[in-house]
């Protein structure tokens, strides 16, 4: 008997993305035109009719209440509570591979050059978001416990 872990949030995100296209390639008139429109190969398509969510549910091991939701146009967690973060998705992923970038070359990523970077990054956007519009945008700053949370 072997053990297997449990699915990363990736992993589920990547599933749960799957079966919204293989359901919404019923509309299309061929798997090649939906594998077009979607921007995925033909091969995860095909053998994919699904009459019903859960069915594409239990299929992809998914629960069939977020499938549902998805398909709705809900949004994932962390797309839905992007605004309450000191730092978008986008700006950590820059943050992340600028600490992956620092780490590999041997320098250590020290906890105050870590939030210093974090605020350089926030400074650079809001300094591009405000030279786009005429509002001003006063971040609040990066608190104290931020990197814990990070």
């Amino acid at each position: 008997m072997s053990f297997q872990l449990p699915f990363t949030r990736t992993q589920i995100e990547e599933k749960i993305q799957r079966a919204i296209i293989a359901l919404q390639s019923k509309e299309f008139t061929s798997i090649r035109s939906a594998a077009e429109h979607f921007e995925v190969p033909r091969s995860t398509l095909t053998d994919m009719e699904f009459t019903s969510i859960r069915s594409a549910a239990e299929h992809f091991e998914v629960p069939r209440s977020t499938l549902t939701d998805r398909m709705a146009g809900r949004k994932t967690r962390n797309e839905a509570h992007e605004i309450e973060q000191a730092l978008s998705n986008a700006e950590e992923n820059t943050l992340v591979r600028w600490i992956t970038r620092l780490t590999a070359t041997g320098f250590p990523a020290t906890p105050s050059l870590i939030k210093e970077m974090a605020v350089e990054i926030r400074a650079r956007c809001v300094q591009v978001a405000s030279s786009k519009t005429t509002l001003q945008s006063n971040p609040t700053p990066i608190g104290y416990n931020w990197l814990q949370r990070f």
